[in-house]
């Protein structure tokens, strides 16, 4: 993780600033506008769906989807918790140890949202048996201290491009176990997302400095930030989690129901700009510059 220096006359200007009543960033971006990025998807053959994000300061995230068959217990193959360990979310995080408390956190925000906007009943294939999503993500290089932001936008797009083959056997295998069988024909699999109603969360950082509220927050900008705020988007609604993290060494000031506000506001507009240039995308396959 690369953390800018700056002395304090930079400091203090870049915080002036950020904190006027019309905020000047360090790039001339608008505090709804994000850094131009790269993005790629379905470029892993091994994987039912994969995406790469690249961020204009070299940050880059990949995040890789295999769909695995499992059998179900059937005493409780239908209860909601069993369904919640059909999605299992690996993080490795550059610089960062594995079992480290940001990994951690990362790593169980992205999942709890992906509990809830999954449409598990698709992973069902029988009575007896399910596909398990095996969510690997990698962060290559990163300069965000809360790297969140980077790597939801590629899990997004790698869910949204994954593929389940087509089942041919029987789906009613209470009574006689049967392994189930599938289609050798790729181009008959079903999209995961393909006309379910629910859609991938999209899990954004925010950085608070006095009454402004910056989308995508530059390095520079997060080491004079006050505080930050991590707001989850999907399906066209500001959904929970909503937790306020630290994106500066210095001491963070409080949240007011002002600020929080704000960034509900705000990601409530560019959410679905932001969700729809990845679905066009994951659509045409083709690497883009976006935003």
């Amino acid at each position: 993780m690369f953390r800018i220096a700056l002395s304090p006359a930079e400091r203090s200007y870049l915080h002036e600033s950020l904190s006027c009543l019309s905020p000047i960033r360090p790039d001339a971006r608008l505090n709804r506008q994000f850094r131009p990025l790269e993005a790629t998807c379905s470029f892993l053959p091994g994987s039912n769906g994969s995406a790469r994000i690249r961020m204009a300061d070299g940050a880059e995230c990949l995040a890789s989807v295999k769909a695995k068959v499992v059998s179900l217990q059937l005493n409780n193959a239908n209860s909601a918790q069993h369904l919640k360990n059909l999605i299992e979310v690996d993080l490795d995080i550059n610089g960062i140890r594995d079992d480290s408390n940001l990994s951690s956190t990362i790593a169980s925000s992205l999942k709890g949202s992906l509990v809830k906007h999954v449409p598990l009943e698709k992973l069902r294939l029988t009575h007896r048996y399910a596909f398990k999503l095996f969510i690997d993500i990698v962060v290559l290089s990163h300069s965000s201290v809360y790297p969140l932001t980077l790597l939801s936008l590629a899990t997004y797009m790698a869910l949204k491009s994954t593929k389940l083959p087509l089942l041919t056997s029987t789906v009613n295998d209470r009574d006689i176990e049967e392994q189930p069988m599938f289609s050798d024909d790729w181009e008959s699999s079903l999209a995961l997302f393909g006309d379910s109603l629910l859609s991938p969360p999209l899990l954004f950082v925010v950085a608070v400095v006095k009454d402004n509220i910056f989308i995508d927050p530059s390095p520079e900008e997060e080491s004079v930030s006050e505080n930050g705020i991590c707001l989850t988007y999907a399906n066209g609604k500001i959904i929970s989690p909503l937790q306020t993290i630290s994106l500066s060494p210095k001491d963070n000031t409080g949240i007011n129901s002002a600020q929080i506000l704000k960034a509900h506001a705000l990601v409530k507009e560019i959410g679905p700009l932001v969700a729809k240039s990845l679905d066009e995308i994951v659509s045409d396959d083709s690497i883009k510059t976006i935003f």
